[in-house]
């Protein structure tokens, strides 16, 4: 297999020709990396002077231009939520947790759902609209351990029976955390 077959390839420039920013993101110059490990590709002159793309890692919590990184990394971190909005910025410079928990209902939050609403909330009845990450399911527990027996049981039923790991994992530390 000739090396070159390894690497994906290059997209047509009509997915990002007149990309916006969604409204969430619009008031900011640069973005704060959300996921654990943000990654990207740029474009470095190497000692001969040839223009070769360099991987980028950008952790949790960093700030990054939007000119550093390009408008395909942009787009697909803002597609795939990798950053914060600015909503959720606000909330960080003001010394809040954006994870905590949110109230789901007019009467409560997580703490006073079933399992089953747990599983729909998991799969995108929530006010982001679209399936929640592995660590936001785990924020959700909030340290509270019954509650991430609860979400343990409801990323099984919303995964019909094979969870993510990495749920069951943050999950189980929650319990254990809790049980010492």
């Amino acid at each position: 297999m000739a090396e070159l077959e390894l690497h994906g390839k290059r997209r047509g420039q009509s997915d990002i020709e007149g990309y916006e920013s969604p409204d969430e993101y619009k008031e900011q110059d640069d973005r704060m990396v959300r996921d654990l490990m943000f990654s990207y590709t740029a474009a470095v002159e190497d000692p001969s002077g040839t223009t070769v793309l360099e991987p980028v890692d950008v952790r949790r919590n960093e700030i990054l231009k939007t000119e550093e990184m390009g408008l395909l990394a942009l787009k697909k971190g803002e597609d795939n939520h990798s950053f914060y909005t600015t909503a959720e910025r606000q909330l960080i410079e003001a010394g809040q947790n954006p994870g905590s928990p949110v109230t789901l209902t007019e009467g409560g939050g997580p703490s006073e759902m079933g399992e089953h609403e747990l599983a729909d909330y998991i799969k995108g009845e929530n006010p982001q609209g679209r399936a929640l990450r592995p660590q936001e399911v785990v924020d959700l527990a909030g340290g509270d351990k019954e509650l991430a027996h609860r979400l343990l049981m409801a990323e099984n039923i919303a995964s019909d029976g094979d969870p993510r790991k990495s749920v069951e994992r943050g999950l189980t530390a929650v319990i254990e955390r809790s049980d010492q």
